[in-house]
């Protein structure tokens, strides 16, 4: 896909609740503040997965610590991760509803980055984009404690992508120094 620097890259997709799942982890984990409930939770989780099974352990019920304290792993490395996901997702559905079934625009240009979808549109100038993120299904653009995402399916060809992609960290970067 060949284009001069001042002309507009578009594309369109079907958008995902996959990225707004995957943008509010991203961001909500960077963003998590300690508190006190999050260090009692934190504590119960370490009491709970360690020292229970290694108390059990000692206690000469071997077998049974191993089994809680592999219990406790899968828990740990599966549906607590999930449980939150899960709540992440079902919000983004009701709110979203089958915006899924529905084309969304992305356009680069030299001043930002335009999307529009479902009737509305918003716009980011390149100063205001924090990050730029790939993964095989999306490119991610982070913005002020949020992000959205632009799906890889709604390229032809992968050339076309790393197109995309380039051209909008170039205009980024580009922007970020003449900022400077």
């Amino acid at each position: 896909m060949e284009h001069q620097p001042d002309e507009k890259m578009i594309v369109e997709f079907y958008p995902s609740i996959e990225d707004n799942v995957h943008v509010a982890a991203r961001v909500g984990a960077s963003a998590t503040p300690k508190t006190i409930a999050t260090y009692a939770y934190q504590l119960f989780l370490l009491v709970n997965a360690i020292i229970f099974p290694a108390f059990l352990i000692f206690s000469n019920l071997v077998l049974l610590g191993a089994v809680v304290f592999l219990l406790n792993l899968v828990v740990l490395a599966f549906i607590v991760r999930r449980a939150s996901t899960d709540s992440i997702r079902e919000y983004y559905r009701r709110i979203y509803g089958n915006r899924e079934n529905r084309v969304a625009r992305v356009e680069l240009t030299q001043e930002g980055i335009k999307y529009s979808a479902d009737g509305g549109w918003s716009f980011w100038p390149w100063r205001r984009i924090t990050a730029i993120e790939e993964t095989r299904d999306s490119i991610f653009f982070y913005f002020d404690g949020n992000g959205f995402g632009v799906r890889t399916s709604g390229f032809a060809y992968d050339e076309e992508m790393k197109t995309f992609l380039q051209t909008a960290r170039t205009l980024r970067t580009s922007a970020k120094e003449l900022a400077e």
